[in-house]
């Protein structure tokens, strides 16, 4: 697709409160506000705080596991975990009050209060206090300049970048994509104003494991009947900035992660649009078990008493912030954009940027240069702000509203890209937390061997740098079951900034009641680019129940472990595991039949399929005449990477004359068929 002329994007959502353009907003005779508990009900209490009860309160186990990073076993969930007491909320609707959104986090709901209840709502013994929510608008930009991009050298990376490869090579994705780290087994989740990312080229990859619209409350993100044409025009162009894949044109640094979808903001002007919507937003990402939140809204103030002052940017007093810290402090990376206000009155960050936990994005251009209009810290306790910078100046997105990729500005695109690389981070070393993932990200920024400012933070992102912050990557785990020889097969990429001594790498494993571990040695694969390590285990041994970490030495001497901490961190295949590193194999989405290999063959060859669930399977050799001549397999078998070898023998093991053969499986209903040719 050509490259169309720039628009006048809606790039960033600015907080006004309480009064839009000078008309007052009403709902239904009233404002809106949040009102705040003072506890989750009389005698409520966390007594534990494990699994059962995370699950008990509809927490999924993805979210526990990566709960258990930061916190101990027993304490993944704590008093912002439980529910809103629902007597308090019976008691507000008796007055004719209905909530819109119910926190647990924040211990509040958000209602229309009509002007003559106010001291009534007030009066009530469990409520704390009561504060205005606040709205904001799309703020246009000033047009970008056209930009196809510098060109990508032929050949230099496995990827074709084509006019992305500007923003992506800026913060050094690239390199890290040729190492096999593209974001798999990360869950990214996006706030943002809707999504459209169903019929267009590059999103037909994309792994969309939820999503949900808190403005209409339904599970479409896209825009429907009642929306606004440009609704979901933001959104999707951020997401294709992180998560978007089609060579040639748009590579996102995450596009192999997985995503949930937000849906949190109205951008019609007319229509009041709350802060709640991302409170929700943020706290139903957490439930589903995301790893890193991207969210390139932002708030600020508006003159009309409603509204947040500088002074409130000290990361304790903003809703938005509380709730990104909330999310951090149970193991979520949030990043969010930093606000395209330098330029105007107001200059400094928005929320929740402000927030102590939050990796706050600044905009830079493809040389370097801060934007002009990229915010600025401090915040208002003295802290510096943004954290790191990425490029926001001509972004190559797509846009659904032409149906074509253009230039767009705004630290809304820096913060994907930066939210891409904390993906890749935690691709490479998933035990992380969030604030380690920060310390990756800042303490190899291009500043960090100077002082950090309040225009760049510690600087442009580097990728590359950062997935080698914390030491060697053991990544890419795959499993492959060799049904003939009763052994399971573990290979592993392990990755190092200065390279691996091939007969360095170990893996310790126990399962069931083992107290020791087994120690067994992988072996280099010695291909041509390659990072790969391999060891077998006995088909005896419990998969699911192992857990195992690995050693290696690089060539300057240093021995690395994976997962850090380890062998008090430990890798683990189960995700209802409350204290190990989940390790992620990539099932099968669809049932496979391969042709063997090599084809033809001479003493022996080698035939695979996928099973993506659980299945009877036969596999069966025939000669030309029809005639079976050996079956290999008959039985059930799990879902998984199957592999099994041929030594052109038959039933009674004697080895067959040369010629054509053909080899049947049956799954069900499903059958496949394949020619071998056996030449002696």
């Amino acid at each position: 697709m050509r490259l169309k002329r720039v628009y006048r994007s809606l790039l960033f959502l600015v907080l006004f409160s309480g009064t839009l353009w000078g008309q007052s907003v009403h709902y239904q005779n009233g404002k809106k506000y949040w009102v705040f508990f003072r506890d989750k009900g009389s005698g409520v209490a966390v007594e534990k705080g494990g699994v059962p009860e995370g699950l008990a309160l509809g927490l999924s186990h993805r979210s526990l596991v990566r709960r258990a990073k930061v916190r101990e076993k027993d304490k993944l969930i704590d008093e912002t975990d439980l529910p809103v007491a629902s007597g308090y909320i019976r008691a507000l609707e008796d007055l004719g009050l209905k909530p819109r959104v119910i926190s647990r986090w924040l211990n509040g709901i958000s209602v229309v209060i009509p002007e003559e209840m106010m001291i009534r709502v007030q009066s009530l013994p469990f409520v704390r206090k009561i504060k205005p929510v606040s709205s904001f608008i799309l703020k246009p930009l000033p047009p970008g300049v056209e930009k196809k991009g510098l060109v990508q050298p032929s050949g230099s990376h496995s990827l074709d970048y084509g006019p992305s490869y500007v923003q992506n090579n800026q913060i050094r994705v690239p390199e890290v994509h040729d190492l096999g780290i593209t974001g798999r087994g990360v869950l990214v989740g996006m706030i943002d104003t809707g999504f459209d990312y169903r019929d267009w080229p590059v999103f037909s990859h994309l792994d969309v494991v939820a999503e949900h619209d808190f403005h209409w409350d339904d599970d479409n993100t896209a825009n429907e009947d009642n929306d606004p044409s440009y609704q979901h025009r933001h959104g999707t162009m951020t997401l294709s900035v992180l998560g978007g894949f089609d060579e040639g044109q748009l590579v996102g640094p995450a596009y192999d992660a997985s995503f949930a979808l937000a849906k949190t903001e109205w951008i019609d002007t007319e229509t009041r649009v709350e802060e709640d919507d991302w409170v929700a937003g943020i706290e139903w990402l957490e439930a589903l078990g995301v790893d890193v939140v991207s969210s390139s809204l932002g708030y600020n103030f508006f003159d009309d008493g409603f509204s947040y002052a500088y002074e409130d940017l000290n990361g304790d007093s903003c809703r938005t912030t509380k709730a990104a810290d909330i999310a951090a402090s149970k193991g979520v990376v949030v990043v969010s954009s930093a606000g395209n206000e330098r330029n105007d009155a107001w200059y400094y960050i928005l929320s929740p940027a402000d927030g102590d936990s939050v990796i706050a994005v600044g905009a830079v251009n493809s040389e370097g240069v801060i934007a002009g209009f990229s915010s600025a810290g401090p915040t208002y306790d003295g802290r510096i702000k943004p954290d790191v910078v990425a490029m926001g100046v001509s972004d190559y997105v797509f846009d659904p509203s032409y149906g074509d990729y253009r230039t767009a500005n705004g630290t809304s695109f820096a913060c994907p890209l930066v939210a891409g690389v904390c993906a890749l981070v935690l691709q490479a070393h998933p035990e992380l937390g969030p604030m380690e993932v920060r310390e990756a990200i800042r303490e190899t920024a291009h500043l960090v061997g100077e002082f950090p400012d309040n225009l760049y933070g510690w600087g442009l992102v580097d990728a590359y740098e950062a997935i080698y912050y914390h030491g060697m990557s053991f990544t890419n785990f795959d499993w492959v079951s060799l049904l003939d020889e009763g052994l399971e097969r573990m290979d592993v990429e392990v990755l190092s900034r200065t390279g691996v001594e091939s007969d360095s790498v170990f893996l310790f494993y126990r399962t069931g009641g083992m107290e020791q571990f087994q120690e067994v040695k992988m072996s280099y694969l010695d291909e041509e680019n390659s990072h790969c390590f391999r060891t077998y285990f006995p088909s005896s041994v419990d998969v699911e129940d192992m857990t195992f970490y690995i050693e290696a030495v690089d060539t300057f001497g240093i021995e690395h472990v994976g997962p850090l901490g380890a062998p008090e961190v430990l890798y683990g295949f189960q995700d209802e595991s409350s204290d190990d590193v989940l390790v992620v194999f990539e099932l099968p989405k669809a049932f496979q039949f391969y042709q063997n290999y090599p084809n033809p063959f001479n003493l022996e060859t080698t035939i695979g399929f996928d099973l993506y669930q659980e299945s009877r399977v036969t596999l069966k050799i025939y000669n030309m005449l029809g005639r079976e001549v050996v079956t290999l397999v008959d039985g059930v078998l799990d879902p998984g990477k199957k592999r099994i070898v041929w030594r052109g023998v038959d039933f009674q093991g004697q080895l067959v004359s040369s010629g054509i053969y053909f080899c049947e499986i049956k799954m069900g209903s499903m059958r496949g068929v394949r020619k071998m040719v056996l030449v002696k």
